[in-house]
């Protein structure tokens, strides 16, 4: 990357110091980590943000030209994984296709994964405030098959709606753990949506709020942000935590620390014996499934196929 400045380089080797101990993560989160460690000169700022955006745009596609030039050499100082770095704000919506039958049954094959929590004491899911940490905690709601519920701020009335009539035919303790800013709003958003949802489901339930906690500013060394005035939740918010609280995003909490919140809380839930009874049968189920695919494939190659069908 021609002409980068030094203290862009800095940035760079810094950024990818942070990915290589925790990723994917989103641009703010990146943010808010080298805000933090203080490696670099990285002011809390608009300013600071842009040029982080403008610095990782061509460091991703420096490594992606690195890929088409056939990454056989090691990959450019000045260059950033695209991997590693996540836009949930854009992602796209697809389609599913196959080539053919054969395909699509090995798609089942490697996509299949029975609902390990079928037969567990509870019913559990984990709901945020705000999508930017999504790309963090996809890889353990996939682990553990749970549902995650992003509000976007106040949730709306067709999600309160929705998880309602979900809730409502849910015959087991109901467990939600909750993310969100430590701020007037998002103090408020989370038993916002918990009052709603209660009353659309006619089911009681509990919610846990695993981040942002008004202690982990000092514990993590977050950067307070001033409680925003023109909110009109900023009274209850000092009330609640003092006139001179100070208010920080979800983002800012270190992903491991976030990670280590989630999949602690959702393992507490578990029963692993019960757990590990439906992994056995999955993997009977899975042997099913490529039995299957390989006389498909048979089928479709013609392998398998008798003269007198007339095929």
């Amino acid at each position: 990357m021609r002409g980068l400045a030094a203290a862009n380089k800095e940035l760079i080797a810094t950024v990818n110091q942070i990915l290589e101990e925790d990723h994917p993560q989103t641009l703010r989160q990146l943010h808010y980590r080298i805000f933090s460690h203080g490696r670099v000169d990285y002011q809390n700022d608009i300013a600071s943000y842009r040029r982080l955006s403008r610095v990782l745009t061509k460091a991703r596609r420096l490594y992606r030209q690195w890929e088409l030039n056939g990454a056989e050499y090691p990959p450019p100082a000045d260059s950033v994984r695209a991997d590693y770095i996540v836009d949930e704000l854009r992602q796209p919506e697809q389609v599913s296709v196959w080539a053919d039958a054969a395909e699509y049954i090995d798609c089942v094959r490697e996509s299949y994964r029975r609902d390990n929590w079928q037969d567990q004491p509870y019913h559990c899911e984990l709901w945020g405030e705000k999508a930017t940490v999504l790309g963090s905690m996809r890889p353990i709601m996939r682990k553990y098959g749970i549902t995650l519920r992003v509000c976007r701020g106040f949730g709306s009335a067709g999600m309160e709606d929705q998880v309602g009539r979900l809730f409502e035919d849910i015959d087991k303790p109901i467990i939600v753990f909750y993310i969100g800013d430590h701020d007037a709003s998002g103090d408020l958003i989370g038993e916002d949506m918990h009052r709603r949802v209660e009353i659309a489901s006619g089911v009681s339930f509990e919610m846990k709020r695993l981040a942002i906690h008004a202690e982990d500013i000092q514990a993590f060394g977050l950067p307070p942000q001033k409680i925003k005035d023109k909110d009109v939740r900023a009274k209850r918010f000092r009330k609640k935590f003092g006139r001179n609280a100070k208010t920080v995003e979800l983002e800012a909490l270190p992903v491991a620390e976030l990670k280590r919140r989630v999949e602690k809380a959702i393992e507490s839930l578990i029963d692993f014996e019960l757990w590990n009874r439906q992994v056995m049968v999955q993997n009977v189920e899975l042997t099913s499934i490529a039995d299957f695919a390989e006389k498909m494939k048979a089928i479709t190659s013609g392998r398998g196929l008798r003269p007198e069908a007339g095929l």
